[in-house]
This record gives C-alpha cells, sequence and structure tokens, in this order.
C-alpha cells in the first residue's frame, strides 16, 4: 500500500510535534511517562529562584518549580506564589514546609521539603506553609551590615575626638605637655636610681637580713613550743579534780564568813572583846598594870624577893 504525499507530509509533522513537545518537556526536567503533584507556597521574597530550579526531599531531587506568580495585595504588598510538582511516589504531612535554599555559593536557589510527621497527608493542589533561608553569602551580609553601621560610627567619632584634640594641643599646651613628659622622665629615672640604692643595700646587709629573719624563726618556733607546753598543761588537768577542789574552796570561804560574821555579832570571846568595850578596858588597865608592876620589879627586886646568908631580914 502507497501512502500519498500528503498522508507522509502530516505524519512526519506530528512525529515532528510529539518530538518537540518530549523535547521540551525534557528540557524543563519533566518525565511524561509520571504522575506528578502540584503544591503551592507563599513567599515575600524569592530573590534567586527560578522557574525549573529543583525541588529535593532530603536531598534527593523529586520535582521541580512550575511557576512563579507574582501577587499585589489592596496596601499595595507584593508576594509571590510558587507552583512547584513533586513525583506523585512521595507522600508528606501537611506540615511540612516548602523552603528556599542555596545549597553552595556558586550555585542558584533551590527547593526544598522539611519534612514534619503527624497531621493530614498533603494532597494535589494542597498550599504549604513557605520558608526561606538565606545563603551564606546573605547570612554574612546580614551580619555584616550592622558591624559595618557600628564600624562608621566609631570612625566618626574618632575624627571627632582627633579634631578635638588637635584644637586642645595648640603650641601652649604643647610646650607644657613637652615638659611634663621631661619630669615624668626625670621621675622615672630617680626611681629607677632609688630601686637601685635599696638593692645594694639589701645586697651588702643580706647575711644581716639573714641572720634577723633566723632570729625570728627561732622566735617564733620556741614560741610554738611555749603554747605546745601550755597546751599539754592544759590538757593534763584533771577538770573533775579542779572542780573539787573550787568546791571545797567555797565552802572554807563560807565557813571563814560565818566567822567573820559571828565575831562582827559580838559572839564568841573575840567577838565579845571586840564589842564590849568595858571588858576591852579592863583588860587595858590590867595589862598596864601588870606592865608597871614588872618595870617596878626590875627596878627594885628586894622589894619583892627576900634572901639572906645570915638569915638577916632588911627591910626599906
Amino acid at each position: 500500500m502507497k501512502l500519498s504525499k500528503e498522508l507522509k507530509a502530516g505524519v512526519i509533522a506530528l512525529l515532528a510535534i510529539v518530538g518537540f513537545v518530549l523535547l521540551f518537556q525534557f528540557m524543563k526536567g519533566r518525565s511524561l511517562f509520571t504522575t506528578d503533584n502540584i503544591f503551592y507556597a507563599k513567599y515575600d521574597n524569592v530573590e534567586g529562584l527560578a522557574q525549573s530550579s529543583a525541588v529535593s526531599i532530603n536531598g534527593l531531587k523529586v520535582g521541580q518549580v512550575d511557576k512563579i506568580i507574582p501577587r499585589t495585595a489592596k496596601d499595595g504588598k507584593i508576594s509571590f506564589v510558587v507552583k512547584i510538582t513533586v513525583d506523585d511516589k512521595f507522600e508528606f504531612s501537611k506540615n511540612s514546609t516548602l523552603e528556599i535554599f542555596e545549597p553552595g555559593l556558586m550555585s542558584g536557589k533551590e527547593m526544598r521539603v522539611n519534612l514534619m510527621y503527624g497531621g493530614q497527608t498533603a494532597k494535589d493542589g494542597d498550599t504549604l506553609q513557605g520558608a526561606f533561608k538565606l545563603g551564606t553569602l546573605g547570612s554574612l551580609s546580614s551580619q555584616v551590615g550592622p558591624v559595618k553601621d557600628q564600624l562608621q560610627t566609631v570612625l566618626h567619632r574618632v575624627d571627632s575626638l582627633m579634631a578635638n584634640a588637635n584644637q586642645l594641643v595648640d603650641g601652649q599646651n604643647r610646650a607644657e605637655i613637652k615638659a611634663l613628659l621631661a619630669n615624668l622622665n626625670k621621675t622615672v629615672s630617680a626611681l629607677q636610681t632609688t630601686a637601685g640604692s635599696v638593692n645594694s643595700l639589701v645586697g651588702h646587709n643580706d647575711p644581716k637580713l639573714q641572720q634577723v629573719l633566723d632570729d625570728a624563726s627561732l622566735t617564733m618556733k620556741s614560741g610554738k613550743v611555749t603554747l605546745d607546753k601550755y597546751g599539754n598543761l592544759a590538757e593534763s588537768i584533771d577538770t573533775k579534780k579542779l572542780n573539787a577542789t573550787i568546791a571545797n574552796l567555797d565552802v572554807t570561804v563560807g565557813k571563814l564568813n560565818q566567822v567573820i560574821a559571828g565575831v562582827d555579832n559580838g559572839q564568841g570571846s573575840l567577838g565579845k572583846l571586840m564589842k564590849d568595850e568595858q571588858l576591852y578596858n579592863n583588860l587595858n588597865a590590867a595589862s598596864t598594870n601588870l606592865n608597871s608592876l614588872i618595870e617596878d620589879m626590875k627596878a627594885n627586886p628586894k622589894r619583892y624577893i627576900n634572901f639572906s646568908v645570915f638569915g638577916k631580914n632588911n627591910k626599906d
């Protein structure tokens, strides 16, 4: 059977169209032999993200970015809805997030599904929570920015300080500062000289100082020995015997107080002697007479003793 030229041309054109479609889909990264699920996520910033950017789960490519749709709100704020396709063989929770990230310094932005477990399974056409992670350069820029601002502020203050210092340090002040520095150098030199003298003095008197230190050490050792002896003496004292002795002393003192009280009240011979004035006067008079008698006996013994060899009595 022969085909007409028109039929051949139609078949060739149809094959060309099918081939073009297959090539186009292949270049976009899609496969015509698998079905995909479509998901959406909303972002305020999609910098670096492009259509056909890869979508991965745990590092494995499972889909791609299909469209980036800009949306303008009533207040004029612009946001972006990203449409992605994911191989329907992969199922995950609706609580999972779609994150835009930068896999490397030289590569563009990609998207990944951050898996969250629990909840309902995401279905075709669901909108997931979007997330955006700064890349290495973006993170450095965000950190360097505040530091740069602070550094500029510090430099501005330093410039102001230097300007004020230049205004302050005029010709007269410079001369005074030079004089002050010169005096300071002299003071330092004097201190160095004094330190040298002290070192020399210590060096010459080192034996004497050592002897003083040795004597002090011996004194401290002797004091320690003395303290140890007193400590041993205190430990050797029998507390019970000491308490008994103190108790006996208290009893003796009590009895002595009773005797003194009795004497003070005129009890006993000693008490009567101290309290009876007439008895005291009689004893005093008797003592005086006795002394007079003794003195007279010493002066005139013959009056009181009669002694004669021949038996003759002489009376005066």
